[in-house]
């Protein structure tokens, strides 16, 4: 992995230093370059006026990191070295993860790149003065759809089992107001410095979880709430990456 230098490697957008300091963070790879210039026009048009951006790309080869200097966005490249795609995110989100503290940043704002929020996200996550909130955005496609957020079952909150909200259940979440939820997914979710100083983000083989519901239990752990706020819903873009030929 290449070293950290925030300084050289971020984006910055009419900084001024009274309002808290943001780091628009991104997980990237080839794979997803489907919405790459989708992903260009949101992350440089957020009307938030004290946000860097940077992005962690874990394509094979340096090939596509070329590609994302070229649109200037900063760019930090990590080897895929054969790992499946939920370490790859964890690694990324950890490099995410020490810039942010690394660059003296009161949030990370977790931005996947096929996600697609309203240019004022971030000015609408601060007015909740969490933690950790998240905005809504949804997963699958059709009758299959549903809010990316997960809820703790009574019986097993010992071993921080989770379940998605299927479709129909989750519109008690999309109704405006912030939510208090066990997860809401890292595809938008601002994350204040002091919960970066506690939890690492990670993946442990032989788990069926993402990284997500990871930072979910650590949250738990520690006692950090999480929340969605249900008037914030972002465009997702998540294709079948398996058919997807890059250009």
């Amino acid at each position: 992995m290449e070293s950290l230098n925030t300084k050289n490697l971020t984006y910055t957008h009419n900084m001024k230093s009274t309002l808290p300091k943001i780091l628009v963070g991104t997980p990237h790879a080839d794979i997803k370059n489907y919405c790459l210039l989708n992903y260009v026009n949101s992350v440089k048009n957020l009307t938030y006026p004290n946000y860097n951006i940077l992005v962690v790309d874990n394509s094979e080869g340096n090939k596509n990191k070329k590609k994302l200097v070229q649109l200037d966005l900063p760019t930090i490249h990590i080897k895929r070295d054969n790992k499946n795609t939920r370490r790859l995110l964890a690694e990324s989100m950890e490099v995410l993860r020490q810039a942010t503290l690394n660059g003296g940043y009161d949030y990370l704002l977790s931005y996947e790149s096929d996600v697609k929020p309203p240019n004022n996200v971030i000015e609408q996550l601060l007015t909740h003065d969490k933690q950790v909130v998240s905005a809504c955005y949804f997963i699958e496609h059709g009758k299959n759809a549903h809010l990316m957020v997960q809820e703790i079952e009574p019986h097993q909150i010992g071993i921080h089992s989770t379940i998605n909200i299927t479709n129909g259940a989750d519109i008690k979440y999309a109704d405006g107001k912030l939510h208090k939820v066990y997860a809401a997914g890292l595809g938008m979710n601002l994350i204040h410095r002091s919960v970066l100083e506690q939890i690492q983000f990670r993946y442990v083989e032989g788990y069926d979880a993402h990284p997500d519901s990871f930072f979910a239990m650590d949250l738990n752990y520690v006692g950090v709430p999480q929340y969605l706020d249900g008037g914030i819903l972002c465009e997702h873009d998540n294709r079948s990456w398996a058919t997807i030929k890059n250009k």
